[in-house]
């Protein structure tokens, strides 16, 4: 009877691993010193600073420079760390000539965060050393008697002890050895007690251990013999497993070495540049010792931070990728959330990703690698075909909390009709169930459940496997390396085979691209899990929202400066865009970081604005005569003319009110504590309009308040007790639009405590706990004009003030809910609830270049699992006649729940950041009541006009004009998204976008002749598609919610 053989097995491999490792040598003298340039670290510190450390010697502790741990008031702490050198000259005793020598870091601690180092062999990067990677194999000339300098950068998280730096003998027959049985016993376990398999590699395996003689210990001869014939009989074991499954249909797996590295997450960007350097320069060291060791890194970000800060490693890197080992893979500048950015920002992802690629490799990755993102927009396949992307890889929608996706390999189709090839990978994580990894492990459990999880065996046989510890960065081990190739030989089990990503893909593709059977899935890849993220760190998501929008402004203003002669500032903005670009990635924009990553992003932040208004300064400069202040010129960034109401402070508008101060369009305000001038103006598209008070005034209507009552010719709304809105009446169509017995504008709080994931969940639950927010601290009407309306609410909730201007203007039936929240709870979820009067069993909702629609009701638990989804600007709830939509400046999680339309303000998670949303917020969400559904309605252009205010200027138009519309377009259902001068600065690329799912003719007119235009793609390429140009129009067909981008050459 064969009892806890496994049990004993699995034990005794790893005494035998421990054994292969032996003669332990202190290394001495070891010299010390802080880094000289702090958090980064690269600067080799100067020769006053070093000194000797001793085994027991405290370090760490902050260096010159360098701040201390960061301590949160309650307790949670977020240690900064420090970054020191170790310099030494090691000395291989002479009797280890010719064996393999470990040099190792002792660390104090066990857990992570660790200790991280980059190890510098006579002054070049050579390798790595980690939680998961503890030793470094020295190169074969550490024995040849010559001096070699030793360098170990290293990242310490905390002060402690240094244990010192060693040379180890390793054995490396013995290491094999137990690397080997240990793959095999977990082997083992893979197949079921009835299977025959099972037993037999059981016997099998203690029969060779049987072998082993350790009657003198671990360190004996004996024991060195015995386990060189052990070694033989198991690989001898293995080859006579292998006929078993050499069959021409034997399942595969392409395993790609690979270090999924999160650009901050419980880590700051410093970090992460010192993680990207020791992971790379791990797995070129891993390439010398392994010559079939492929290895794939994505995101470009983390490249160009590479060749920035470590430039003899990056030519090292640059060499394998000419050989075809090492592999950049995906075309997107770093792995971004897709749920928050703006369709231009996933352009500019692709877009920079790919400038970069090209440039520095001559490489183009034909796949969107984005193993890790929370979701992924229906707008998406779009953009990824039009940048010639045909396939996407992911695994994080394996986590879906309630539903499964029934598909593994598929066609994904968007909103517009593109489809990408998607694929899975399907490695079980551990003994789990639910959820794969892209992080795998080379594990006999991860092997096997690849292909057991796929569900299209039918289809396909060959699938992608990706490991190496990832996330912190690290990549595969030498373990992970030795036992690649052994899995292949088990019965049941696939064939393993290093391979690169763009080849499986091809294969795939050519395999099954074109089968029928393969399956499609329509519409959004909504996680069901993380629903928070559209919430979390609001801060963050405003000021990217801000930055979106300015760049657009921005952009069009330098290239029609451009067309006026004016220098080209794009290389500018382009700076501005890759921090932008670095801010949505999938861990810093979704608000799922730690506190230190949302200081170091709120700075980043204030540099795009700065660059941004410096551009735009200097294109105003060329535009208008800035020195000449006679007219304010008003400007709108927006594709169509435009009733609007201009807003700027009461001191640039002194010139203005000093030449009619009783103006009837005009009105004085008090916002933010700062006096502010409201004024009634019609704009041109894309284009100015200077403006005087000695024009006939416009009638501007009724408008009244009272505390009870705001009015204008649109709407009536009628306040209850508590402040909220009991009554909303469009009195164009005598609507009601509140439900019987509601109010509208409910704040309401309700306790946030997910079980897993705080700052990235919302469990279906929270719904239980709410807290209606009805104290009423103040109410009064602070304004009554000829422009607008408005009473103000003031509310505490807990620690926390809630302070609401509910405004009217006189133009439209647009309620506003301008809002101020100083907000100090934690924990809490706060939410504003409009239960309209509307009988729809779909939301319409606005994503990138487009809308979806997506369900009120719980019919299926598909329906019930999107109690929380994301959406841009808007949200609609219409019948067939009328509507209602919810617009916001800054805000992207809604709920949709029949007839009330939700909209989540604040979330305040306490991990991985105690401080999250903590402070001062400010932000506006308004109701457009309007008749017909959201495309009569025109949803989108009022979303944008909430989003993008007009501008103002003083100064002369050129020639002395004092209108001029650079760019308009005649037809209703196309948004013109972006206009920018050309990456290669010939002409202007327009992009624009149709917004209805309609079809037909369209053009774009502009303020001076074309010389010439034609389509081009995402990346500024020709596509061959016709575009007519007649004088100052270009004329070219679109289709339902197409992106259409252009290359425009003006006649100066």
């Amino acid at each position: 009877m064969m009892v806890f053989t496994h049990e004993k097995l699995k034990l005794r491999s790893d005494e035998i691993i421990a054994a292969a490792v032996y003669d332990c040598e202190l290394i001495a003298p070891v010299f010390m010193a802080a880094a000289a340039d702090g958090r980064t670290g690269h600067m080799l510190p100067p020769e006053h600073a070093w000194s000797e450390i001793h085994r027991g010697d405290t370090w760490g502790q902050a260096g010159e420079g360098q701040d201390l741990p960061e301590e949160r008031p309650n307790g949670y702490a977020q240690p900064v760390g420090h970054n020191y050198w170790l310099r030494t000259a090691p000395h291989i005793p002479s009797d280890w000539q010719g064996q393999s020598v470990l040099l190792k870091l002792e660390r104090a601690e066990t857990t992570d965060p660790c200790i991280e180092a980059l190890v510098y062999w006579d002054g070049q990067p050579y390798a790595g050393l980690d939680q998961y990677h503890s030793y470094v194999r020295l190169p074969a000339t550490a024995g040849d008697g010559a001096d070699h300098d030793l360098l170990v950068r290293c990242y310490l998280p905390t002060a402690q002890p240094f244990k010192g730096l060693y040379l180890q003998r390793c054995d490396d027959m013995v290491l094999r050895l137990g690397w080997l049985l240990r793959a095999m016993v977990e082997a083992v376990h893979t197949y079921p007690d009835t299977a025959v398999e099972r037993h037999r590699l059981l016997v099998g395996l203690n029969t060779l251990y049987a072998a082993l003689d350790l009657r003198h210990g671990w360190n004996s001869d004996a024991f060195r013999q015995s386990a060189s014939l052990a070694l033989a009989k198991l690989e001898q074991l293995v080859a006579t497993l292998a006929p078993i499954n050499e069959l021409d249909d034997q399942p595969r797996l392409v395993a790609t070495g690979h270090s999924h590295l999160d650009v901050a997450w419980l880590w700051p960007l410093w970090r992460t540049r010192q993680k990207a350097a020791h992971s790379t320069a791990t797995a070129l060291y891993l390439m010398d010792r392994f010559p079939n060791y492929h290895f794939s890194m994505s995101q470009p970000q983390v490249l160009s931070f590479i060749k920035e800060d470590e430039p003899a490693l990056y030519q090292r890197l640059k060499q394998r990728v000419s050989e075809g080992r090492f592999e950049p893979v995906g075309l997107m500048w770093l792995e971004p959330d897709c749920n928050i950015p703006s369709g231009e920002s996933l352009v500019r992802q692709l877009l920079h990703g790919a400038r970069f690629l090209q440039e520095e490799f001559d490489s183009f990755p034909r796949v969107a690698w984005l193993p890790d993102t929370f979701g992924f927009s229906a707008a998406l396949p779009q953009l990824l075909r039009s940048c010639g992307i045909d396939s996407l890889m992911t695994t994080k929608i394996s986590w879906n909390q309630f539903n499964k996706l029934p598909y593994d390999t598929f066609r994904w189709r968007g909103i517009d009709g593109s489809d990408v090839l998607a694929h899975f990978v399907t490695a079980s994580e551990g003994a789990a169930l639910w959820g794969a990894t892209y992080n795998g492990k080379m594990t006999a459990h991860e092997i096997a459940s690849s292909w057991q999880n796929y569900r299209h065996k039918e289809l396909n046989t060959e699938l992608l496997y990706i490991y190496g510890w990832g996330d912190g960065g690290g990549g595969p081990t030498e373990e992970m390396l030795e036992v690649a190739q052994l899995f292949g030989s088990l019965p049941g089990f696939p064939q393993v085979c290093q391979g690169r990503v763009d080849q499986y893909f091809d294969r795939l593709t050519q395999r099954i691209g074109n089968d029928a059977r393969l399956p499609v899935w329509v519409g959004e890849l909504y996680m069901e899990y993380h629903q928070g993220t559209y919430t979390s760190q609001a801060h963050t998501k405003q000021a990217n929202r801000a930055a979106e929008l300015l760049y657009r402004e921005v952009e069009w203003l330098n290239a029609w400066a451009v067309t006026t002669g004016a220098p080209n500032q794009q290389a500018h903005l382009d700076d501005g865009w890759q921090l932008i670009l670095l801010n949505q990635f999938h861990d810093i924009l979704p608000g799922s970081s730690i506190g230190a990553v949302y200081a170091d992003s709120a700075t980043q932040y204030e540099e795009v604005q700065r660059i941004g208004q410096t551009v735009r300064e200097v294109a105003l400069s060329h535009l208008v005569h800035t020195d000449q202040a006679q007219d304010l010129l008003v400007f709108n960034s927006l594709p169509w003319a435009r009733h609007d109401v201009l807003k700027l402070p009461l001191v640039a508008a002194g010139a203005l009110l000093a030449e009619n101060t009783t103006a009837p369009h005009v009105q004085i305000i008090e916002e933010e504590s700062t006096p502010t001038v409201l004024v009634d103006v019609h704009t041109p598209s894309y284009g100015y309009r200077a403006v005087t008070l000695d024009e006939t005034p416009p009638d501007l209507g009724h408008l009244a308040a009272t505390p009870e009552q705001l009015e204008n010719d649109f709407v009536r709304v009628v306040f209850d007790d508590q402040g909220e809105i009991a009554s909303l009446v469009d009195r164009r169509h005598q609507r009601e639009l509140v439900a019987p017995a509601a109010t509208l504008n409910q704040l309401v709080l309700y306790e946030d405590r997910p079980l897993d994931f705080d700052a990235w969940n919302i469990d279906a639950f929270y719904i239980e706990k709410a807290y209606p927010v009805q104290t009423l601290d103040s109410w009064t009407v602070v304004e009554r004009g000829p422009v607008r309306a408005a009473v103000e609410v003031v509310r505490t909730v807990g620690a926390s003030t809630i302070r609401q201007r509910i405004c009217l203007w006189h133009h439209s039936p647009r309620i506003d809910f301008i809002t101020e929240v100083d907000w100090h709870e934690r924990q809490m979820l706060l939410r504003a609830l409009f239960p309209l009067h509307l009988n729809a069993s779909t939301a319409t909702c606005e994503i990138q270049f487009g809308a979806i629609e997506r369900p009120t009701h719980q019919n299926t638990s598909w329906d019930w699992a999107r109690f929380e989804v994301p959406a841009h600007r808007w949200v609609d709830l219409s019948e067939g006649d009328y509507g209602v939509a919810l617009l916001n400046d800054g805000k992207y999680g809604h709920s949709l729940a029949h007839n009330v339309l939700g909209l989540s303000l604040l979330k305040s998670a306490i991990d991985p950041d105690p401080d999250a949303d903590q402070g001062m917020h400010r932000f506006t969400y308004s109701l457009l009541p309007h008749r017909g559904d959201w495309r009569s309605g025109e949803v989108v252009r009022r979303a944008y006009e909430l989003n993008a205010p007009l501008t103002a200027v003083w100064g002369k138009g050129a020639g002395s004009a004092r209108e001029r519309s650079f760019l308009a377009t005649p037809t209703d259902h196309i948004v013109v998204e972006t206009v920018k001068v050309a990456t290669d600065g010939d002409g202007l690329i327009v992009r624009c976008y149709e917004a209805h799912n309609q079809r037909g003719i369209t053009s774009l007119v502009f303020d001076q002749p074309v010389h010439s235009a034609e389509l081009v793609n995402l990346l500024e390429e020709p596509t061959g598609e016709q575009v007519t140009v007649d004088g100052q129009t270009l004329t070219f067909e679109i289709s339902p919610y197409e992106v259409k981008t252009l290359r425009v050459r003006l006649y100066a």
